[in-house]
């Protein structure tokens, strides 16, 4: 109010009662105050002490009080303002933070006035005061998604031109961390052998990790747990988590609080694990999940974009190669068939089958682009005549293509022994296999295949002679140096232990 301004005489209709005026402003949450401007003056209604988490009785009414409460980062632009308003007349209005409260979300004010001078000449600065805190955390919030969304259409955009994978990934880990925030970023590749992920692409690790540093893809590491939620994972507090532990890495780091999603594969087996971590407790919301999800299947498209080239490059190269071994293969078997049986019709039989066999086995790798192929596949493919009578169990692990299209071959003749003398040969008979991959003391890595057929009642040598024994033992000890174990006491049990051979 000027120094010249007419007071004003209330009208009917309009409000005068102070304790009504008052009361109005408790129920809408909006609070008065005013300022002695150049002393340390300041007044407050009671209720700006609730409005800004104070404890009742904590405002002295001293402007040092306020510029106390003041969150030190906005301190000086709140201060700005109020000279401004002072220097220029304009209208006041700001919105700032009170100070940090540890362990709770920041409380967000707005404040709005302008200068009143009294009818003696004394200058005030007046206004009120609100919670803005709803308000402005959906602002930010929308700001977010929308910065979100540009950064997904962008890196969707880089992918389709990049054909680097390493850069695709590089790029994944660097928007995620700018985007969201965050120091620790990281994506997770399943090992071919299944029993671990490993650290390909990643921001803020210890020097050396990216690209060696492994992680258990136990439920109790984040990524393991993950795996088997099949569904995104939002971390509160390290500290307090209760559904895992977290890996050694994470807690090396200092990690608090993130988020952890699933990068889709090509098949039933995932890529991987995409994760950003801070070292702050945040309070990460479903949709930031979203959006590292959002990066996540465009890091698996581009994967499969790769290996789709690589497998189709690989299949041209192999076409001719592999077709002339594969006749030289069915000449081999034909020959060993017909040779060693009496009966012509059960000859044309057994290479019938054993044809088949072969196909089903070179379809599965061709499918692959022989390439690293999933064991689990060719035993479902190979097997699955034979529905829910064979029971198999084992991870999801890759193998070189050429072992899995011989064991393609072995399954096959298992199977048709089973037939003959096991419980395949019974109406409810049924079979159980298993697989495994060790790391032995020594550090070589084993691939161990068992199968158990509890109804057999085959002589101990009834097979060892027959083609499919040899073919069995070909493959096996000469070709691939395993060994084989077989026990005959209860049923008929074998085992092969393969050394794992690399990555084809």
């Amino acid at each position: 109010m000027s120094s010249d301004s007419v007071p004003l005489v209330p009208k009917a209709g309009f409000m005068a009662d102070g304790a009504d005026l008052v009361e109005g402003l408790r129920l809408g949450k909006v609070g008065v105050w005013r300022w002695k401007i150049d002393t340390n003056l300041l007044s407050w209604t009671a209720n700006l002490e609730e409005i800004h988490a104070l404890a009742a009785g904590s405002f002295d009414g001293t402007l040092a009080s306020f510029q106390n409460d003041l969150h030190p980062e906005d301190a000086a632009g709140v201060w700005q303002q109020i000279i401004a308003c002072i220097d220029q007349g304009a209208p006041y209005r700001t919105v700032y933070r009170t100070i940090p409260r540890p362990g709770l979300p920041d409380l967000w004010i707005e404040a709005a006035g302008g200068v009143s001078v009294a009818p003696d000449g004394t200058a005030y600065l007046t206004g009120v005061c609100t919670d803005v805190t709803a308000r402005v955390e959906t602002e930010q919030r929308l700001a977010r998604r929308q910065a979100q969304q540009s950064a997904v259409a962008a890196f969707g955009s880089f992918a389709l031109a990049e054909p680097e994978f390493q850069k695709i990934m590089d790029r994944a880990v660097h928007i995620a961390a700018d985007v969201l925030q965050v120091p620790l970023t990281k994506i997770l590749q399943f090992a071919d052998s299944a029993d671990h992920l490993v650290l390909v692409s990643g921001l803020g690790w210890q020097e050396g990790l990216v690209g060696s540093g492994k992680v258990g893809i136990e439920r109790e590491s984040q990524a393991g747990f993950t795996l088997l939620a099949q569904a995104p994972v939002i971390v509160a507090d390290l500290l307090s988590e209760t559904r895992f532990d977290g890996p050694q890495l994470l807690h090396d780091h200092g990690v608090r609080s993130g988020i952890s999603v699933i990068i889709p594969g090509s098949g039933f087996r995932p890529f991987g694990v995409f994760g950003i971590h801070s070292r702050d407790v945040r309070r990460f919301e479903a949709a930031d999940a979203e959006f590292l999800l959002s990066l996540a299947n465009i890091v698996a498209a581009a994967a499969r974009q790769v290996e789709a080239a690589r497998q189709q490059a690989l299949l041209v190269r192999e076409m001719a190669h592999r077709a002339g071994n594969m006749l030289q293969l069915v000449n081999s078997i034909a020959g060993q068939t017909f040779s060693a049986a009496s009966d012509p019709k059960l000859a044309r039989n057994s290479f019938s089958a054993r044809l088949s066999a072969l196909a089903r086995s070179n379809y599965i790798v061709s499918r692959s682009g022989w390439g690293a192929t999933r064991f689990a596949e060719v035993v479902t493919e190979t097997l699955k005549p034979f529905g829910e009578r064979i029971t198999a169990t084992g991870r999801d692990i890759l193998l070189h293509p050429d072992l899995c299209f011989d064991m393609g071959l072995v399954l096959h003749e298992l199977a048709s022994n089973s037939l003959k003398f096991g419980a395949l040969g019974r109406t409810l008979g049924s079979v159980n296999i298993h697989w495994t991959y060790r790391v032995e003391a020594d550090g070589a890595r084993i691939f161990s295949f068992e199968w158990s057929d509890p109804e057999s009642t085959a002589a101990p040598d009834a097979s060892a002679t027959g083609f499919g024994s040899k073919l069995v033992r070909a493959l096996i000890e000469q070709k691939w140096h395993g060994t084989i174990t077989k026990e005959t006491q209860t049923g008929f049990r074998l085992r092969f232990d393969i050394p794992y051979p690399e990555r084809g």
